[in-house]
């Protein structure tokens, strides 16, 4: 019974080493325990047959659509010995697009009028007129306009607050935070 059984095992680790070859998939193709390739098949068939024989017989099917994809160029590089397919493949825009220019670099008209037409400069930076007007030097960008609140509209947000801190949403420090800030808006 016992050498019956070390045939089997390593005819069907030999099998699985072949067959996983010939399917031609690359073992990148393939995401999960099963991305392996013909060796690691025929060592998995070898070492852990109870498994991997009958994973490979489910897998098998996956393996096998991702070597016919790979034969027709639509999964990673091409295979040993194989061309690569055309680009753009058939039926895909060529590119550049049509107008678009062939040669040179930037096309005509860009940048933009008004656009600093060099880079920034080599040295000396913050360079003149940096940054604009307006714009704060140090800390923090501008904050945006507080718009002011009716004593009515204030009264709404603190009773929202409130029940926000009801319903747990709120801590009683967020909560008395968000109400000072309510109530400071208030005209």
């Amino acid at each position: 019974m016992q050498p019956l059984m070390s045939l089997i095992v390593l005819g069907s680790a030999i099998w699985m080493g072949i067959d996983a070859a010939q399917l031609g998939y690359d073992k990148r193709d393939i995401r999960g325990i099963a991305a392996m390739g013909p060796a690691g098949w025929f060592i998995c068939g070898l070492l852990l047959w109870i498994i991997a024989f009958p994973l490979y017989l489910v897998k098998r099917p996956v393996l096998k659509a991702a070597g016919e994809m790979r034969k027709q160029g639509l999964l990673g590089g091409p295979m040993p010995g194989q061309l690569p397919p055309p680009y753009p493949p058939p039926g895909y825009p060529p590119y550049p697009p049509p107008g678009y220019p062939q040669q040179g670099y930037p096309p005509q008209g860009y940048p933009p009028p008004g656009y600093p037409q060099q880079g920034y400069p080599q040295q000396g930076y913050p360079q003149q007129g940096y940054p604009p007007q307006g714009y704060p030097q140090q800390g923090h960008p501008p904050q945006p306009a507080v718009t002011p609140l009716s004593t009515e509209e204030a009264a709404q947000w603190i009773t929202k607050l409130g029940e926000m801190r009801q319903a747990g949403l709120l801590t009683e420090a967020e909560f008395e935070q968000q109400k000072a800030q309510v109530l400071a808006r208030i005209a």
